[in-house]
């Protein structure tokens, strides 16, 4: 549900970028890259962005990473569940595919006492 813990889930997940439908694969290391995930048989984008994954993703290879909602106060996340399968979109081109492996919710940090 938008606003809660499950929300801000991390997303593990594995990936195919296809070629053809960029000149180089994407880095999943560098923190920059946020595409589009909608999960198979939805239209609704949900934008996330990669903080860490394989370091070197080839075209049409199996590629692992972990992905953060970049709207989870206004945005529902919860058909990225467990097993989802979506494609990855950049604006209106869909690149590759990929498949939730896992999520894990954020620990929260109590405030200290001063």
């Amino acid at each position: 549900m938008i606003g809660t813990d499950e929300n801000w889930a991390v997303l593990h997940v594995e990936v195919i970028f296809w070629s053809g439908k960029r000149k180089t694969p994407p880095s999943l290391v560098s923190g920059k890259y946020c595409p589009h995930f909608a999960v198979t048989g939805t239209t609704e984008y949900l934008g996330v962005c990669f903080l860490d994954g394989t370091e070197r993703c080839a075209f049409g290879e199996p590629a692992f990473g972990n992905a953060q909602p970049l709207y989870p106060d206004t945005i529902d996340y919860a058909p990225l569940e467990n097993n989802a399968e979506f494609l990855i979109y950049e604006g209106a081109n869909a690149v590759g595919k990929g498949r939730v492996l896992g999520r894990t919710i954020p620990y929260k940090v109590k405030p200290q006492r001063k």
